[in-house]
């Protein structure tokens, strides 16, 4: 085996996966649930080993990984769930039904209880069907066109029947006109509402584990997988000021490992310590990753730079420059060319990169150029491992030299 190619098939490849003949892939597309997710640090798949082979009281284990994962995001009160979608649904159900077994015995049905949730037309993303998971109804406000809305929109969405008011911190948010949070916060104060985050791709940078409490949010939910390279299954809410706090209370009090409504999130004793480990980990070395990534993307950078019909440049997605306000501290190369030129288009260069052993994801965010036709893919860096930068930059070389 000579080539890095070879190599690497041979280092990362899944013989279980070749069992089933699945192929196993090179990410250079970031922490997308379809491709995975995630791979796993040994450590953290060393305590889901270890803690597999033995039994434990789950309400006690579940009582202390949440405390623990609380002091480590410096918050009140945190509470681990299946997945960012899963804290969603339970910070709902937490507004809805509150220290109530009845109400939540009920769920979904919520025809009797407040059960509107408010969130602006800027928001409305792929995954905003959460927010009306547990049965809640979806109030929309702003006005389509101008995003930015102003405060007697926000107000006039607001009813009796209102259960908390919801802020989407995302990529997938439209950027222009976006919300400024903290007259959202001052909005619920004024109306006694609690105010839940969906901030689930938010990291990195670490900080931002408790900067949107500190904002003034009552409730924020994080994917446990994603950036954290936790089980890409797992999640977590946090939550802090009295309503937060009781909030959480309740939702530990009413679902899994308790009986009812809530069964369908089960959560193992793996994923759990699973989480917790890799929580501790990504706290302690999170903000380290950043330079490791930008030296990749600097490499892989000069090493396409002199292609003919090819513009490369490096997102740095910091201070400096960032594909959107929201994104997340992970340093990205973009490739642009124009389809006229060379007669391929991005669709083909996502074919060329699969084509051979190991196939290769890149990122296809589509970024819409009004004045010219020009193709773009993304080489994202955050879960590349050596060699694989190498084998990402011969496959686009021989694509753009006909090869």
């Amino acid at each position: 085996m000579n080539t890095y190619e070879d190599r690497l098939s041979y280092q990362y490849r899944s013989q279980v996966l070749d069992e089933l003949g699945v192929r196993s892939w090179i990410n250079a597309r970031n922490w997308s649930s379809d491709i995975g997710g995630n791979w796993i640090d040994q450590r953290v798949l060393q305590a889901m080993n270890e803690v597999s082979q033995t039994f434990v009281d789950m309400h006690e284990l579940i009582e202390k990984a949440d405390a623990k994962i609380a002091a480590l995001c410096r918050v009140s009160e945190a509470h681990i769930t299946t997945g960012a979608g899963g804290a969603i649904e339970l910070a709902v159900a937490g507004c809805m039904a509150g220290d109530d077994f009845g109400k939540w015995n009920d769920l979904p049905d919520t025809a009797s209880i407040g059960n509107e949730v408010i969130l602006h037309r800027g928001h409305y993303i792929n995954y905003t069907s959460q927010w009306k998971a547990s049965g809640a109804k979806l109030v929309e406000y702003g006005i389509s066109g101008t995003l930015k809305s102003s405060e007697k929109e926000l107000k006039a969405a607001i009813s009796e029947r209102t259960c908390c008011i919801a802020y989407t911190f995302s990529y997938n948010n439209v950027p222009r006109g976006i919300l400024p949070f903290h007259e959202i916060v001052e909005i619920a104060k004024e109306f006694d509402l609690p105010v839940i985050v969906d901030a689930a791709s938010e990291l990195p940078p670490v900080e931002n584990l408790w900067e949107f409490i500190e904002a003034g949010a009552d409730l924020v939910c994080f994917s446990g997988g994603k950036a954290i390279k936790a089980p890409n299954n797992t999640g977590f809410l946090l939550g802090s000021k009295k309503k937060g706090k009781q909030i959480i209370k309740s939702i530990r009090k009413y679902c899994y490992p308790n009986h009812g409504w809530n069964r369908g999130h089960k959560i193992s004793k793996e994923q759990i310590v699973g989480l917790t480990k890799a929580l501790e980990i990504f706290v302690v070395e999170g903000n380290g990753y950043y330079e490791k990534q930008l030296a990749l993307a600097e490499f892989i950078c000069g090493e396409l730079q002199f292609i003919e019909n090819l513009d490369v440049s490096i997102i740095k997605n910091d201070a400096t420059s960032y594909e959107h306000a929201m994104m997340p501290h992970v340093p990205r190369v973009l490739l642009a060319w124009s389809k006229d030129n060379i007669g391929l288009g991005a669709s083909d260069l996502d074919k060329w990169m699969a084509v051979e052993d190991p196939p290769v994801f890149l990122r296809n965010t589509y970024y819409h150029n009004y004045y010219k036709d020009v193709e773009w893919r993304l080489i994202d860096t955050y879960f590349l491992r050596s060699p694989e930068e190498r084998i990402i930059v011969d496959r686009i070389k021989r694509f753009f030299k006909g090869i």
